[in-house]
């Protein structure tokens, strides 16, 4: 290998190690990482590079002691090798009009760089690209909620904890609490329910799960103490077998039986329920559905929303909980 495509090879590996702002890293940091790919260089040589780099690339450097912590600029424009093809910037920005509605700002922020990526190749692509933004429309499902606020810093840094698998300390608000509590937390996943993102977690010894909005951070710091682990966790099990995240009532599955109109069960037809539902139409028109389902607060939030149009027939348990909830109803609206 020649001696210029050798340079060509490091720097472009410098560039991949070095982080977009809030995160940084330092010279010696970028040393070792070169040497670990085989690159034997001294310290000079990074310095030089990197000051080589910084006047072609949106670079920048904060310098603390003796120390040089090198970042990109935050809002700094992704470098794609090869280049982003039209296609892909389509998918970018149909990805852009879905996320938007669903995301935090902090967590769009992180992906802005490859959206405005991908505006910069529809821009200079052909007439009919460029006007793709406007035949592109993202519908939620009822009424959008406001997603709350959360502290960039606070995203960055358990994000951060749950990829390298390393213990958070966390200052954290509940729900209704007038002060604050620190907490040793240890990531096990991540997850977007309802415009709300939680931390999938365990407290200091404990191995039961927590579930911790992000939003109720006051402050996070990773620490450099890895995560305690659990070995028979999966996240994916956790939150659709387990139900964890739909508020399970029952630790085995109902045999659901209900009535619907058909005006209401017609997009079940097409959207199924479980895959093990049955619709059969009645005598009266009205449609029987049954499943093998989890009971859950989400299921029952679900059949509320039919209103009239559902009378649960099974469990005989469920049952009773509408015709109390229906009283109650009754006793507000006629009182």
């Amino acid at each position: 290998m020649s001696r210029s495509v050798d340079t060509l090879y490091r720097q472009w590996v410098m560039l991949s190690k070095i982080p977009r702002y809030p995160r940084r890293i330092s010279a010696p940091e970028l040393k070792n990482i070169l040497s670990a790919e085989g690159y034997d260089i001294d310290m000079r040589t990074v310095q030089r590079d990197l000051i080589k780099l910084s006047a072609s690339f949106p670079l920048n450097n904060d310098i603390e002691g003796k120390k040089h912590y090198w970042y990109w600029i935050e809002h700094a424009t992704t470098q794609d090798l090869p280049g982003m093809e039209p296609i892909t910037a389509l998918a970018f920005q149909m990805a852009e009009s879905y996320l938007s509605p669903i995301l935090p700002h902090a967590t769009l922020s992180l992906l802005n760089p490859y959206f405005n990526r991908a505006k910069e190749v529809l821009n200079n692509a052909s007439t009919q690209l460029k006007g793709w933004p406007e035949k592109v429309a993202v519908i939620d499902k009822g009424p959008a909620l406001i997603k709350p606020s959360i502290n960039p810093d606070v995203q960055t840094a358990v994000y951060q904890a749950l990829l390298e698998e390393k213990q958070l300390k966390g200052c954290y608000k509940k729900r209704h609490a007038e002060d604050a509590t620190d907490y040793l937390i240890h990531p096990l996943g991540i997850v977007n329910r309802h415009n709300v993102i939680y931390l999938v977690c365990t407290l200091w010894d404990y191995t039961d799960i927590k579930q911790l909005a992000l939003h109720r951070f006051v402050s996070a710091d990773i620490s450099s103490e890895p995560a305690n682990l659990l070995s028979d966790f999966n996240l994916n099990d956790y939150v659709i077998k387990d139900h964890q995240f739909s508020y399970p009532l029952s630790s085995e599955p109902i045999s659901l039986k209900i009535l619907l109109d058909y005006e209401a069960v017609e997009h079940l037809y097409e959207t199924p329920l479980t895959e093990n539902q049955t619709l059969t139409t009645q005598e009266d028109h009205r449609i029987l559905l049954e499943a093998s389902i989890t009971d859950t607060h989400e299921l029952r939030w679900w059949l509320n929303g039919f209103g009239s149009s559902v009378e649960v027939l099974s469990p005989l348990s469920l049952r009773e909980h509408f015709i109390h909830e229906i009283e109650l109803m009754r006793i507000k609206y006629l009182s």
